[in-house]
């Protein structure tokens, strides 16, 4: 996986990505579009129960919303037009909207909300995921959310992808390693359906944007049912074991013997993982977590943490010396809204602070003005320069990232000063 890195486009497309969102929820707040919401919000919800009072946002939990609105916004056939309202705000609006908001909402109207497995994080910067229905691998640039999770996980997001990379977009949902097979059951059951009323020609994407916020909502009954129990049969839960470790190299040798156990990590890492493989009678589902001074065996039932815990004080006798026994709730959600101060300076991966930020800027934009551009009929900044025609549409770029940025400054967040740009160029305002 890539290490840190400066991304200053990323940055810039953040702001890209205020200034659109702000538009496209005006633009969902006119009359004939929150005249649907209610329609929208029973379906999303599958709740005989529902009522209209229950889409009253100031009633309803701030996260819940936020995935609801998020599929409003992306996935959601509006009633009157058969249209997703951000395929209809861009067929409304896109005359108004700049270059690059152009490019942002077409990959905001291609994006898929799946459910992934995290195969690689680096905290706090990016994560390595793999959508479980697809197969197909993305590297996501996401300061909060990688953070909290970790290699297994299962994870329910939207990435967007801008130019060559992959984002976050919205809330991101995290899951025990065990719900992947819920899920897979669930998708496969219900494909079968989707494809027998549209046809066999039908897609996995084309069931998970029509139909997939189902597997939400059957994901989040199963979490809040108290009866969810395990294949074995036991409760599900999630169980926990520390230890002490006394002699590490010992006690790795004896692990690495374990044939029910399955490195995930790089040898070479302070924390090694394992995940417990199903082999002949071995029935435990979890991980093993060990470093220079400590053990940690997590297992998703207390039956099989109690059968891992013999089996690994059994091997490493003399070795571990036993801490403690603790359990946790079965999920987990990363709200990426909540994860900073809301007025919080937030700064590109690899930035710390606004001097650093304002250095970068400048290198960004020194290799800019000399960056073919496709806006600029694909020619740099410096070649448009040298028409009349190249002028007035780099004046028009110009002017856009000037307005983004007018708008970050506005808000308290950094900004780059644009007349530093013009002077480069020697462009007249």
């Amino acid at each position: 996986m890539t290490k840190s890195v400066v991304d200053i486009n990323k940055y810039i497309i953040d702001q890209t990505d205020k200034e659109l969102r702000k538009k496209l929820v005006d633009y969902s707040e006119r009359p004939e579009i929150q005249s649907q919401l209610g329609e929208a919000f029973y379906i999303w919800k599958n709740d005989p129960e529902f009522t209209s009072e229950d889409i009253d946002e100031d009633k309803m939990d701030e996260l819940t919303f936020e995935k609801f609105f998020d599929w409003f916004l992306y996935d959601f056939k509006l009633i009157d037009s058969e249209e997703r309202l951000a395929e209809r705000f861009y067929s409304e609006e896109g005359f108004e909207l700049s270059a690059s908001e152009k490019i942002l909402i077409k990959d905001w109207i291609k994006s898929i909300y799946s459910f992934f497995e995290v195969e690689d994080v680096v905290p706090g910067e990016a994560c390595l995921i793999k959508d479980i229905f697809s197969g197909k691998s993305l590297e996501v640039l996401d300061k909060a959310s990688s953070k909290q999770i970790k290699k297994l996980d299962i994870i329910a997001a939207r990435p967007i992808q801008i130019s060559n990379q992959y984002y976050f977009s919205g809330i991101v949902s995290l899951y025990p390693p065990p719900f992947k097979n819920l899920i897979t059951e669930f998708f496969d059951k219900e494909f079968i359906e989707y494809k027998k009323l549209y046809g066999n020609e039908k897609l996995e994407l084309d069931y998970l944007k029509d139909w997939g916020y189902q597997i939400g909502a059957y994901v989040e009954e199963t979490v809040n049912n108290p009866h969810f129990v395990t294949p074995e049969g036991h409760e599900f839960i999630i169980a926990i074991a520390d230890y002490s470790v006394d002699q590490y190299e010992k006690c790795i040798k004896k692990i690495e013997k374990i044939n029910s156990l399955k490195e995930i990590s790089d040898k070479t890492e302070e924390l090694r993982v394992f995940s417990w493989e199903k082999i002949g009678t071995n029935n435990i589902t979890g991980t093993l977590e060990i470093e220079k001074d400590k053990l940690r065996i997590e297992c998703y039932s207390i039956e099989m943490l109690s059968k891992a815990k013999l089996m690994i004080e059994d091997q490493c006798k003399g070795l571990i010396a036993h801490i403690k026994d603790t359990t946790k709730e079965l999920s987990t959600f990363i709200d990426k809204s909540k994860s900073e101060p809301k007025k919080a300076k937030k700064y590109p991966l690899g930035v710390k602070n606004k001097k650093e930020l304002d250095m970068e800027l400048d290198n960004h934009y020194d290799k800019w003005v000399d960056t073919p551009l496709e806006v600029l009929g694909s020619i740099s900044p410096k070649q448009a320069m040298k028409t009349k025609e190249g002028r007035v549409r780099l004046s028009l770029v110009i002017d856009e990232l000037e307005t983004i940025f007018e708008h970050a400054r506005k808000r308290g967040e950094p900004y780059y000063d644009v007349a530093k740009l013009r002077m480069k160029l020697k462009l007249s305002k």
